[in-house]
Formats: C-alpha cells, sequence, structure tokens
C-alpha cells in the first residue's frame, strides 16, 4: 500500500540521496557522510517536499513552491513543481504517476489554478496532462564581434550585492511587462535562488543611467573544453540603450573568456545589433511546462478581453485529474467568466495540456487547432475561443 505525505526529517537523507543521483548520476550515488554547504543547504529550503511511500520506503518525491505570477494582468498563485524524482531500483513503477496525481489533488486543495514544472522529458510529461508554455532562447557569440555595439546613452556599471536585491525589481519588471507568467519574486529567491547557481555564486552588475538602474545582468564562468564561457543566466533591461550597454559589458570580457552565452526570452534581437551575423547563433528551445490544475478556478481567475458577451462550452479530457474530465459551460460578461459543468453538447473539445497553453496565451486557438489538441465543431465556436485566449508573449523567468 502507498501512501503520499510529507517527507518527514527523519527521511532527509533519503530524500538528499534520490534528488542528488537523479540530478547527477556522473557523481554517483549520495554519500549521507558528506556534509552539505550552507549555500546549496539554503537552495534546497524553499517549497514543501512531498513524497510517495511503498511501505515506509522512500519511493519517489517532488518539491511544491508557490509562485505568484502575472496571468493577464493578474496576479495568481503558481504551483511550482521541482526535485521530481525516484530512486533508480524503483523506477517505471508508476510511482512518479502517483505523485504527479496526488500533487494535483493537493494543489486543487490550496486554491492553486495553474501548476509550472522544468520538464527533464517532455514527453514523459505530457502523458499526465502538462504542455508546454513557454519558450527560451540561449544566444552564444564571440566576445569580439560585440565590439560594433555601440550606445549614445551615458551611464555607469556598478556591482550589485544580493542584499542589494531591492535595487534591481523596478528593472526585472520593467523588463517583462506584459509578459505572461512573470514573476513576483520574495527576497529570499532573490538572495539564494537568483544571486546563487547550483554551484557555484553569480555575479551582477547593473547598468545604472541617471543614477537610477536600467539594466543588469547575473553571469557566471564557467570552464569549457574549448576556453572560458561568459555565462548570462538573466539579462534585464527596461529599453533599448541599456541592453546594448549590458552587450558591452560581455564584451569587455573579450581577453577573459572566448564564449559569451545569454539565456532569456528575447536574445533573437541580438541579430539586429551585432554586424557579423555569422559570430551569433541562437538557439530556441522549449521551456517550462504548465497544467491547468482546476478548470472553473483557472478560467474564472482571469480576465478576459474587452468584447461582448460569449458563450462557449467545451469538453475537456483530463484522466488523470477526474474534476476537469468534463463538459464545461463558460459564460464571459464584463471580461469575468463564469464556469459550470453542463450536460450540453460541446461546441470544442480540448485536451487539458492544450488548454493549459491556451489559458496562458502560449498558442493561438487557430494554432491548437492546427496541432491537433483542440477540435472546433462551428464557426462560433472558432471565433470565440480566438477572441477568449489571444495568444501572448509568454516567459516564466525562475529556475526550479
Amino acid at each position: 500500500m502507498t501512501e503520499y505525505r510529507p517527507i518527514q526529517e527523519e527521511y532527509e537523507d533519503r530524500h538528499h540521496a534520490i534528488t542528488g543521483y537523479a540530478f547527477d548520476a556522473g557523481s554517483g550515488p549520495y554519500d549521507p557522510d558528506e556534509p552539505i554547504d550552507e549555500r546549496r543547504r539554503r537552495r534546497w529550503a524553499f517549497g514543501e517536499d512531498r513524497g510517495v511511500f511503498d511501505d515506509n520506503d522512500l519511493v519517489a518525491c517532488g518539491t511544491h513552491i508557490e509562485f505568484t505570477a502575472r496571468l493577464r494582468g493578474e496576479w495568481l498563485p503558481v504551483a511550482g513543481l521541482s526535485g521530481v524524482a525516484s530512486p533508480p531500483e524503483r523506477r517505471h513503477q508508476g510511482f512518479v504517476g502517483e505523485l504527479l496525481e496526488a500533487s494535483l489533488r493537493e494543489y486543487r486543495e490550496r486554491g492553486w489554478p495553474i501548476a509550472a514544472l522544468r520538464p527533464f522529458e517532455h514527453d514523459f510529461y505530457a502523458r499526465y496532462g502538462w504542455a508546454t508554455g513557454c519558450r527560451y532562447q540561449t544566444a552564444t557569440v564571440d566576445p569580439a564581434a560585440l565590439s560594433t555595439v555601440r550606445s549614445a546613452a551615458a551611464g555607469e556599471f556598478r556591482r550589485i550585492e544580493p542584499e542589494e536585491y531591492a535595487t534591481l525589481e523596478p528593472v526585472f519588471e520593467g523588463w517583462l511587462h506584459g509578459v505572461n507568467l512573470a514573476t513576483r519574486r520574495s527576497a529570499d529567491w532573490w538572495r539564494d535562488r537568483v544571486f546563487q547557481a547550483h554551484d557555484t555564486e553569480r555575479f551582477c552588475y547593473a547598468w545604472l543611467r541617471d543614477g537610477e538602474p536600467r539594466g543588469y545582468l547575473l553571469y557566471r564562468v564557467r570552464e569549457d573544453d574549448d576556453g572560458r564561457c561568459l555565462v548570462v543566466d538573466e539579462m534585464a533591461s527596461t529599453d533599448h540603450e541599456a541592453y546594448l550597454n549590458l552587450l558591452r559589458f560581455c564584451h569587455d570580457h573579450d581577453s577573459q573568456v572566448s564564449t559569451v552565452e545569454l539565456y532569456g526570452h528575447d536574445h533573437d534581437r541580438l541579430l539586429d545589433v551585432v554586424t557579423d551575423r555569422d559570430a551569433i547563433e541562437v538557439e530556441v528551445a522549449a521551456g517550462k511546462m504548465v497544467r491547468i490544475v482546476d478548470v472553473p478556478g483557472a478560467l474564472e481567475a482571469v480576465p478576459y478581453p474587452d468584447v461582448d458577451d460569449a458563450t462557449l462550452t467545451i469538453a475537456v479530457d483530463d484522466p488523470h485529474a477526474p474534476w476537469n474530465d468534463a463538459t464545461f459551460a463558460i459564460e464571459v460578461a464584463e471580461g469575468e467568466a463564469s464556469v459550470a459543468t453542463t450536460d450540453d453538447e460541446p461546441a470544442a473539445t480540448v485536451d487539458i495540456g492544450t488548454l493549459s497553453q491556451l489559458l496562458v496565451g502560449y498558442c493561438s486557438a487557430e494554432r491548437a487547432r492546427r496541432i491537433g489538441g483542440l477540435d472546433v465543431r462551428s464557426t462560433a465556436a472558432t471565433d470565440a475561443l480566438a477572441e477568449l485566449f489571444p495568444e501572448k508573449e509568454v516567459f516564466l523567468p525562475e529556475r526550479f
């Protein structure tokens, strides 16, 4: 008999052994006698640990982290599921799937309408109703190619310490203004997750104009086989001049690194400001996966475009959350939705992953229909879906 419950202190070593081996197999099984440094302990301190126990043996684990994220201009609680793992001797026995389904039940009880995770394998989580919710870009460039970047704006750089995180908050908010799934960060998150990478500290410099921060970057230096790489994990700017100056800061490391790597959602614009296009590679990859926890709760939590009153009946396919596996009548008036189950014939059928993508703005209704997750049976339903679920820029910036 299995049981889903919080991971008590007595299982802490077992928990660390499972996650340590799952995410760093090259280091071998976790050694419980090896001390955990304080920096890593602080990174692990976020969230609430849950496990599936088989006869008191911890066979699957995960951590629930509550975020506050913006969706369509509304700030909502979002469940971040992190550190999902199972020991190698207990894998492929259904324990992780059991953890995922039990986690959804808990999220629903806690009133968290939407959840997100960083997948180790997209197809695995897709089987449980999760779907890609955003994309990210990794731009790789020779620092010498940044020598042509010029800015006429006067300003200065200043190093920012973790205790000065509040200096960066206006820039962070301005950088992601209007972007769905942008987050609000706590002081602890800034200090122990943003300024700290998994295995090293990140350095931070801000570019100031007239004494006010307009951009910043958080970076580390990685030793690669072909030289050092300046890895910029977060590069935020409130305007184009700030962006150019941050690139200039990267160029000024040309005597120390052979490559600059920029991570984010907006680095394709690098192609517009660097003259040597051949020195740039921009890779686009699938980012965090998202999932609606509770259909009525999620659809009623967000505002809708200012359109005439709309009514839509959709059948949702969700075999892993039976409370979602139903037909819902959606009525929207004055920007607010009312959602209830119904026995009426649906005008559209959608799987829960695709509905999650529509809600966060990752794809339009037409694109969802073309890909195959959405089946629409009338022109009126097509028009209603297009109006109610417009495609928007989406980026969840946190690493968890």
